[in-house]
Parts: C-alpha cells; structure tokens; sequence
C-alpha cells in the first residue's frame, strides 16, 4: 500500500506566505505511487460570475479524480495547475479554495493566459493525485 504525499513549505516570510495562501513549496509523493494527472478541465461552463466558474472547474477535478480511482478527490491532489485568462482572478481561485479545502495544502501554480478553450472561460484547471 502506497503512503501520502506529504507537503513542505520552509520556514521564513516566504513559506508564512505560502502557508497563508493555503498552499505548499513542495509535495513529497512516494516513489511507488501510482499517478493520476488530469487534463485541462474547465468546468461545466458557468458564466454567471468568476466565483460560480471557479466553483465548477474545482467540482469537475473532484469528480474526474474519484472516477480515476483518488479516494479522496481533489483532497487527494498534491499538485494543482490553473491558467487563468486574467491574474485578477486568482484571488477567487485562491479564496475559494481555502474556503473550500481549508487544511488541505497542495503545491499550486497559476498562469495568465491569453485565451482558453471556450468563449467566456476565464480558468481552466489541471491536477495531479496519488491513488493510495
């Protein structure tokens, strides 16, 4: 049986930072874990405000690592990437996460884009979970 990931940030401004934002430097993922990484998911495209987006791309990652076989959904992610269509909205990325998996610390990157996959998209979001 394959153990945890586990997360580090170092101590410091930097990782009070990190750990503020609810977010990690670094995962550790056992060399005999088995690796699932999702594709770009989107989200059932909601367009009725940047919150109610964020919310669907974070239920669809949940949802397509439980069918992968992640137990724990998107709490069994230890990596997380987000492209953004503007940086301005990685405050509600980041915000509802924590609200949402508050506790929960994975290593987490975000990049602005200059387009996504669909019209009115504004963020599109990648994980990657151990099944244990």
């Amino acid at each position: 049986m394959t153990s945890a990931q586990t997360f580090y940030s170092p101590p410091g401004p930097v990782g009070e930072l990190f750990t503020k934002m609810g977010i990690s430097h670094a995962a550790i993922v056992p060399a005999t874990a088995k690796i699932v990484i999702t594709s770009g998911e989107p989200g059932e495209l909601v367009t009725s405000s940047p919150e109610a987006q964020v919310n669907a791309a974070y239920d669809t990652i949940d949802l397509v690592l439980k069918n992968a076989g992640v137990e724990k959904g998107i709490r069994g992610a230890h990596k997380f990437t987000a492209l953004l269509i503007d940086t301005k909205y990685e405050d509600v990325l980041m915000s509802t996460w924590r609200e949402r998996y508050p506790g929960h610390k994975p290593v987490f990157m975000a990049f602005g884009v200059r387009q996504l996959g669909m019209e009115g998209m504004i963020v599109e979001l990648r994980a990657e979970a151990i099944i244990e």
